[in-house]
């Protein structure tokens, strides 16, 4: 070998001893993975590096082949071609410099909380360096469980030397201190994004990081019907607007629904008095029935404007959850927030064109609204009822109308006549029945034979109905046998038709005289014929 090549392999040697000497930082590739023992490394050397676990900064089964990392030099074993290395030693500097840069910045940091120690927490930092978190400055309960994952902390206290180290961390001073930046950071009206963290019957919870929001059922959007329960899911984040501010609480309050265009702000253009709407019933209830236009945007109907007449009704049976109707608007309240609607408007005046669709003279069918003592009031379309008077409730004499007919009652009506501007209509039942005054005049005479049910009594006798001509007749108290009773049945004489009253006197005694009187003629007419026959046979 020359001695100028003999003199180079010298300086590679010496270049090669410089750069591969104990205490070097060098960067190394991780060649081999030995999870009990440690890992392999290519460190530039003639030999193989190891790392045994308790130099590295995480276990061995977290380090993968070809990854690279920064290690220390700690022996060359030229004899056994391998070198031993650390990565810990280097990672220390580097994180204790991280450290003492961090307390005096006042910059947060991440650790970990491993165990309860007397008096507060012990906390690890950087995976190597173990920080004491005082019971008082945790923000946790001691019966809480430990968080399994990292946190952020701030360094109250620092000293670290090769001999000793003393690291105190807080959680309480960082969101104090965090805190105080999002207050002086926002303001009301500002929007903010935030991670949903709770939801109940009656709000949310909102979390910004050191502040929480809340978030109540009225805020969650214009549609009071919707809850946060409705519309939020545990964990998505969503925008919302700072409605309340309370920095010394530590109180904020957001809304969902300040997002949202408010439907109010057009209410007075688009849905003026008088304007026909569309809407969907949104609830039922004894006093009428609440209408939704658009989301957050309700009226009312009251009972009042449901129905042209004064119906008492069960408004379930009219409408139903869901169902799509027309209104008019009656009524806005930009202030009180509020629209009244009238159902009936919205469908027309049935008295409008009353004379149209109905004539006097006409039959139509009705139901039975209100029986009073006078007479009748029966309703024949919504909004259109008329009045039937007792005297035209039935061809006989009507003491109580309530023993003819009953309320929702359907029957069969003749108009007598309309005044569509007093909104009135007269009304007969009897009118559809012929007149049974005309069959008795024609049949029965005075001291006509009829059978009759006795009807009730009254102070001047008894009242019964002849049974084959449906009409009352009077039997006077002198004149009836005793113990008679009502609905008794019996034949009576016929003493008098007076038609100008419409009145048939009648008497049970005078049929019973009557017939006696026409059997003892029978029987003395008997014997005379018996007795001329005895004298012929003696002549």
């Amino acid at each position: 070998m020359s001695e100028k090549n003999e003199k180079m392999e010298n300086f590679q040697e010496y270049l090669d001893f410089i750069e591969n000497t104990p205490g070097q930082v060098v960067e190394a590739t991780v060649t081999r993975i030995n999870p009990a023992e440690g890992i392999s490394v290519d460190f530039g050397g003639k030999g193989e590096g190891l790392i045994p676990q308790t130099e590295l900064v995480r276990p061995a089964t977290e380090y993968s082949i070809g990854q690279k990392i920064k290690a220390q030099i700690l022996k060359i074993n030229d004899e056994e071609g391998y070198a031993l290395l650390s990565e810990r030693k280097p990672y220390t500097r580097e994180m204790r410099n991280l450290l003492k840069k961090a307390y005096e910045s006042k910059t947060p940091i991440k650790g970990k909380i491993t165990q309860a120690v007397p008096g507060g927490y012990q906390v690890t930092i950087y995976g190597i360096f173990d920080a004491f978190l005082p019971g008082s400055q945790s923000m946790l309960k001691r019966d809480q469980p430990i968080p399994e994952t990292e946190m952020d902390f701030l360094i109250t206290e620092y000293f670290l030397d090769r001999k000793r180290q003393r690291i105190v961390v807080s959680r309480r001073v960082l969101i104090d201190q965090l805190k105080e930046e999002f207050f002086r950071t926002h303001k009301v009206q500002d929007q903010v994004e935030g991670t949903v963290e709770q939801i109940t019957d009656t709000h949310a919870i909102i979390n910004f990081g050191p502040v929480k929001g809340f978030l109540p059922n009225s805020e969650i959007s214009h549609d009071p019907s919707l809850s946060a329960r409705d519309v939020l899911k545990r964990g998505e984040k969503i925008k919302v607007k700072i409605i309340e501010m309370d920095q010394a609480r530590s109180s904020v309050t957001v809304s969902l629904k300040a997002l949202e265009p408010d439907p109010w702000s057009k209410v007075m253009e688009k849905y003026p008095v008088g304007t026909t709407v569309q809407g969907t019933v949104k609830s039922i209830l004894p006093f009428g029935i609440f209408v939704n236009l658009e989301p957050g945007l309700d009226g009312l109907i009251h009972i009042s404007e449901i129905f042209w007449g004064s119906k008492k009704a069960d408004l379930h049976k009219y409408f139903k959850v869901g169902q799509v109707i027309q209104a008019e608007v009656v009524e806005l309240d930009d202030q009180k927030r509020r629209i009244a609607l009238s159902y009936k408007k919205a469908k027309g005046d049935p008295w409008e064109d009353i004379n149209q669709k109905y004539s006097e003279g006409s039959v139509v069918n009705g139901t039975v609204q209100r029986v009073l003592s006078t007479g009748v009031i029966v309703e024949i379309e919504d909004g259109v009822s008329g009045f039937v008077p007792k005297s035209e409730l039935s061809w006989n004499k009507i003491k109580d109308p309530s023993e003819l007919f009953k309320e929702k009652q359907k029957i069969q009506v003749k108009i007598l006549s309309i005044d569509s501007q007093q909104r009135r209509m007269r009304l007969s039942v009897k009118q559809l029945l012929p007149d049974p005054w005309e069959e008795v005049l024609t049949k029965l005479t005075e001291n006509s034979v009829v059978k009759a049910t006795v009807k009730s009594k009254v102070n001047s006798g008894f009242i019964v109905i002849l049974k084959d001509f449906s009409v009352e007749g009077l039997m006077p108290s002198g004149h009836a046998s005793e113990n008679l009773k009502e609905g008794d049945e019996l034949e009576v004489l016929v003493l008098r038709l007076i038609p100008e009253r419409r009145k048939v006197l009648v008497s049970q005694k005078k049929l019973e005289e009557k017939r006696a009187y026409e059997e003892y003629k029978s029987k003395i007419s008997e014997k005379s014929s018996q007795k001329t026959l005895g004298d012929r046979m003696k002549g």
